[in-house]
């Protein structure tokens, strides 16, 4: 298990793949800003706003089995907010206003993940100012939680071995054992990790290789895109 177990790139050759990924993410960003600030959602602008994610995901060669089991892991808690939503005894009409929007957001976000690779990803919230603790904290999450992935089957797999698959006793205190021991095994993991990246000359204020170029095209795509949100936005239809 390595860190590319959980990476949604998909490599492409479009004409999406060679925009600068600091106007891809603008474009990302616009996206989910205008659909989370749309007060009514109704189901002509849904529709405009599901059609244009489906156009791009068309051109990017996004492909369909791969936004659909993206989007697919992420309904569990979509459901979750809906049964908070429901329990907080709100109306139909809002329910559907949360629904719409948490799945045209993530469906947003799964395009722009299948087309940024995760490190042009962070260099470019990085190029945008973003404060380095949180590129550190993404990155490290990134690289390391096949890591953790790893611990947690070898704990499973200890505890299927002493147990036969079935809990003992209260079944909430055997698991905050394993939980326990998952923490401490992670803990000490993550020494021995920086120990390693402190020896290969790791530094907090180092600085990336890979330079980025904004040019004429992707100040283009940032404007086209404006301009086609704000005609859905604020579209009487």
């Amino acid at each position: 298990m390595t860190h590319a177990w959980h990476d949604t790139y998909h490599h492409a050759a479009t004409p999406a793949h060679h925009f600068d990924p600091r106007a891809k993410l603008a474009v990302g960003f616009l996206f989910t800003g205008f659909v989370l600030l749309t007060r009514h959602v109704s189901l002509t602008k849904g529709a405009a706003y599901a059609g244009l994610l489906l156009a791009v995901a068309l051109l990017c060669r996004v492909p369909a089995r791969r936004m659909v089991r993206r989007i697919g892991t992420l309904v569990p808690f979509i459901l979750l907010m809906g049964l908070s939503a429901w329990l907080s005894r709100i109306s139909k009409e809002q329910v559907f206003q949360i629904f719409t929007k948490a799945f045209l957001s993530i469906g947003a976000m799964t395009v722009l993940s299948a087309t940024v690779p995760f490190p042009d990803m962070l260099r470019a919230l990085q190029e945008m100012r973003v404060p380095r603790i949180f590129i550190l904290f993404l990155a490290f999450l990134y690289r390391y939680a096949a890591v953790l992935g790893r611990e947690t089957m070898k704990l499973e797999r200890g505890w299927t071995a002493r147990y036969f698959g079935r809990l003992r006793g209260n079944p909430w205190r055997e698991l905050g054992h394993i939980l326990a021991a998952l923490l401490i095994r992670s803990y000490e993991r993550a020494e021995r990790v920086y120990s390693a990246m402190l020896s290969r000359g790791f530094s907090l204020s180092g600085q990336a290789f890979h330079v980025l170029h904004f040019r004429f095209r992707d100040a283009l795509l940032v404007s086209v895109s404006m301009v086609v949100l704000i005609g859905i936005h604020w579209g009487r239809f």
